[in-house]
Order: C-alpha cells, then structure tokens, then sequence
C-alpha cells in the first residue's frame, strides 16, 4: 500500500504544498498526487499558495475529490523574500509551528516551482517535527546561496527522506545548488510528468471539428503554442517565428491555449499586425486534448523548462514538436526523431525546422508517429503512477 511504511496502518494525513503565482503544471501533478495517495488510504491536504484563479480551481478539485482537504498554508516567506526575513521568519515560527504540529501531519510533500519556492514550507515543516519529501518542477539557475540561506538550509534538510526531479536536467541543477546540505542516504530519483494518452490520441475526427470551431480552413497550416503566456514560455519569441513564415506563406494560423501575465502585451502586438486575424487566444481550457490534434507543429520556445508536459501532450497527438534546446525540453527530445531542437533565440532557424514539417506532409506524419510511440512507451499515467508509489515506498522506509 501506498505510504504503508510510515505506519502499520493507513490514514496519514500527507500535506502537499507549493508556493507559486499562476496555475500550472505543478499543480496539476500536485492533484494528481493526491489522487494516488488517497487511492492508498491516506487524507491528502492541499496546501497551495494562494495565486489568480486557485480557488476556483481548488474549489473544483475537493468538489470532484471528496477525501481531500483544503490546508491554508500561505506562511510569510522568509527564504524566498529578502525583504522583512527576520520579521516573517519570528511570525512564522511562532504563528506556524505549532499549527502544523497540531494539524497531526504525517508527512509533507513541498513542490519546487523555482530556486528557493519552498525554502520556507520545508523549515516550518521541520521545525514542527514533520518529515518531508521535495519534487522539483524546473532547472533551477545556478545561485550562490547567502549565509542566511545556507542556514537554513542546512537545518530543514535534515527532514528531507526523498526528493524527485521531473527530469535528468532539473535533477542535476538542483543537486548542483543543494547537493551538499542533503544527507548521503536521501533518495533521489528522475520521475518524469505524465500524459494520459489514452485521451491525447491523434484523431481526424477532432482535428476538423476544432479548426471549424475556430473559424480555420481545413486545409490550412495550423502552429500551436500551448502553455502558459508568460516571460519563461517567451510569446514574442513566437509570434517573430510567426512573422517570419508569414514573410514567405500566408496560409498559416497561429494558436495560443494558455493564460499568463503577458497575454494582454501579447495581444496588443499581435492586433498591431497585418496578420494579426489569424492568431487565435484560446485562453485556459481543460479540453486541451482538443487543441492538440487541430496543429501541425507544436512550437515550444522557453528559455528553460523543468520538463515541458506539453511537448510530451503534442507527442501523444502525433504532432510534432519544434522546442529550444534548453534543460528540460532537451530531456524529452535529444536523440529522438519525435521533432527538432533549435538554438534559444534563433529565430529564423526556428521558422526554417517549422516550414519544413509544413512543406511535407510525409515528414509531418513520420514524425508524428514516432512521438505518438515514444509517449506512450515512456510517459504513460500508468507508468508514472507507479514511479510514484515505488518512489513514496522507498522514502517511508527511510529514518
């Protein structure tokens, strides 16, 4: 059973939390999480931070989840903010450690979406006696840390039974920052993020009902951009790709499935285009297994990503996939024929490697099946399900 070695008995109470602005990925692996600890018999408290749109969401998740709990736990940050620490840090631990003791907590899973998004949750957890386990959702930039961050550091991962990377890269630049606080017998593993690719399948069908809804010519060449609209994903990266091939084929569509912080700005430029009719904003949608099939080119142009589900989702569609050559995006497609990697900013070269799979249909379905394989071999729900149980076994073996 799930979790069975921390007790003889089941019915933990698991804290899931995370400090982030915007809902993502993170999170939804975070309720997908909860759905397998409860399967197992345990009461999983999600603990998220409060950002646009959560509760909305969260509100929706316990609706459809009635074993789960809501757990607000949005303590002052005083490892992720310089400003005030000393201040945050005593209204912490005098307001939070005792109610994170009371609240009879098994075990803590802290979800990193960056550096140091979590510093904080892992020291009160700590403090209250609660042991925990990270997951680590980006390829972190290399920092030094302060001597108030070694510090605390140092203290926290003393709790640490087990973390996860949700890629070799992510993994390895966290290690690179950490390695040296964290205890020589805490499990380390890669678990990538999963697709359900029983539901992002290639289908015609959907294809030619998603283009009519959007007003888009069957015969048209269709590039999606599916993720969120923010400076990570770099937007204006992609409508410049955009404006190149408009240069030389104006029987392109371009698509944005996604909400962010630069949409507005995004927007904007695209209105002030000749070419500005043909870009859809699709915004957030739950049916994005809808959007995916209606593409012939999945583009991906982050400067970093933990993992990139999305590559993985335009996999599963049989889409192929043309995405920078950074840590994470990197993972999924080097030494793989399921689409091409291109250099960060290169521009033109990424408007080159998209004309090429829309100048060949041949090209276009060759590489399409051969992502559909590689997703369902290696990224499946049910594999990443079990990663997860064999991951949480091994850590509640440990002491």
């Amino acid at each position: 059973m799930l979790l069975s070695g921390l007790s003889p008995t089941s019915g933990h109470k698991i804290l899931l939390t995370s400090r982030s602005g915007q809902l993502g990925g993170m999170e939804l692996r975070l309720a997908d999480i909860a759905g397998l600890l409860a399967k197992g018999g345990h009461i999983p408290l999600l603990g998220l931070s409060p950002f646009p749109g959560r509760d909305l969401w969260l509100d929706r998740v316990l609706t459809e989840n009635p074993t789960f709990s809501r757990f607000e736990f949005d303590p002052p940050p005083f490892f992720e903010e310089w400003a005030w620490r000393r201040r945050n840090l005593a209204l912490a631990r005098t307001f939070w450690v005792p109610k994170l003791r009371h609240a009879g907590i098994g075990l803590a899973h802290i979800f990193y979406a960056w550096t140091f998004e979590g510093g904080t949750r892992l020291w009160l957890c700590h403090k209250a006696g609660i042991p925990s386990v990270l997951s680590i959702h980006n390829a972190f930039p290399n920092v030094q840390l302060t001597p108030w961050h070694e510090r605390l550091t140092r203290e926290s991962f003393v709790s640490i039974r087990g973390l996860y990377a949700v890629s070799q890269s992510a993994l390895d630049h966290f290690i690179s920052i950490y390695g040296a606080y964290l205890r020589d017998k805490t499990a380390t593993q890669v678990i990538p993020n999963a697709v359900d690719v029983s539901r992002f399948i290639p289908s015609p069908d959907i294809r030619h009902q998603t283009r009519f809804e959007l007003s888009i010519p069957q015969n048209a060449k269709v590039i999606g951009s599916i993720g969120r609209i923010d400076e990570q994903k770099e937007p204006f990266h992609v409508l410049k790709v955009f404006e190149c091939l408009w240069r030389c084929r104006q029987d392109i569509f371009l698509l944005f499935c996604g909400q962010g912080p630069l949409e507005a700005m995004v927007r904007a430029e695209v209105a002030s285009k000749p070419w500005g009719d043909r870009v859809r904003f699709l915004g957030f949608r739950k049916d994005v297994d809808r959007v995916f099939p209606a593409l012939d080119v999945h583009l991906l142009l982050s400067r970093q990503e933990g993992f990139g589900t999305s590559t993985v989702e335009a996999m599963a569609c049989g889409i192929p996939v043309v995405a920078t050559n950074v840590p994470g995006t990197r993972d999924i497609l080097s030494g793989c024929k399921a689409g091409r990697l291109v250099a960060y900013k290169d521009i033109e070269g990424a408007a080159v490697l998209v004309n090429v799979f829309l100048d060949s249909f041949e090209m276009q379905f060759a590489t399409g099946q051969i992502a559909r394989q590689i997703a369902v071999n290696h990224y499946s729900k049910e594999m990443w399900a079990r990663r997860i149980e064999r991951f949480y076994s091994e850590v509640s073996n440990l002491r």
